[in-house]
């Protein structure tokens, strides 16, 4: 087990178990991997008689997986700079992983930007993302816009750190996350909500401004538009009212 990896081993036979049976691919859709690892999850996935791709960027565990799953395609790799659209090819897809701490947003942020997202990902990762992720109004940051903006986030059941080898420090979460279909761009969207939240405490419209966003009446007529007060801050914005807001203060 590698630090640099992140690596903490899922072992709890029930917790795979019901991870499995959260992942519920249509006949002729591929399943996807990131982190296969020992394998625990892969058991189950390489019996669903689906298309079956791994990625796994530590190379000493890479024998092991090309033995015991030698029908599916394996790829050494970092899932964070995967070309998944080469990988999918333009096929309806499922995406798995009990997601590396350390590298998880970067994988979703990948996979979220992909031309061909997947129709829906079962992942697991720490909780106080997981709760991020989800987060509404009041409680709002650049993850769960972001997150919100490409899809609807499900909170299915957590994990305690016993079913880990080693157990990590925190609780975690496993999602289902599920994309939306014809969204607008979001990118031009979470741009605008790094600048906001980059000084979350304060008030949003002088956050904007002090960025040359727009000027400042234009801001506080957008911020009314959407029946906020003047003093509203940046984790008070819904998801929807973060896509209104930047219609707003972009000039048609």
């Amino acid at each position: 087990m590698k630090k640099s990896f992140g690596q903490h081993f899922l072992h709890d036979k029930n917790i795979i178990a019901k991870i499995l049976a959260s992942v519920c691919p249509d006949a002729d859709e591929m399943i996807v991997e990131v982190g296969p690892g020992a394998g625990a999850l892969t058991e189950g996935l390489a019996v669903m008689n689906h298309s079956l791709t791994l990625i796994e960027s530590d190379r000493d565990l890479l024998p092991s997986l090309h033995d015991r799953f030698p029908s599916a395609t394996i790829i050494s790799a970092d899932a964070a700079q995967v070309d998944y659209d080469a990988i999918t090819v333009g096929r309806s897809w499922i995406f798995v992983s009990n997601l590396p701490y350390n590298a998880g947003n970067a994988i979703l942020e990948k996979i979220f930007r992909s031309k061909n997202p997947p129709r829906e990902l079962i992942v697991m990762v720490q909780k106080e993302v997981g709760e991020r992720m989800m987060a509404k109004s009041g409680e709002m940051s650049v993850l769960s816009v972001a997150t919100q903006l490409y899809a609807d986030v499900h909170r299915l059941f957590i994990v305690k750190p016993g079913a880990f080898i080693p157990p990590p420090k925190v609780d975690s979460m496993v999602l289902r996350i599920v994309t939306k279909n014809n969204i607008p761009n979001p990118e031009p969207i979470i741009a605008l909500a790094k600048i906001a939240f980059a000084h979350r405490r304060k008030q949003l419209r002088q956050t904007l401004a002090q960025a040359n966003v727009a000027d400042i009446s234009a801001i506080d007529r957008a911020i009314e538009s959407l029946s906020y007060p003047k003093t509203v801050r940046p984790q008070d914005i819904s998801t929807e009212d973060w896509i209104r807001l930047f219609d707003a203060l972009t000039p048609s």
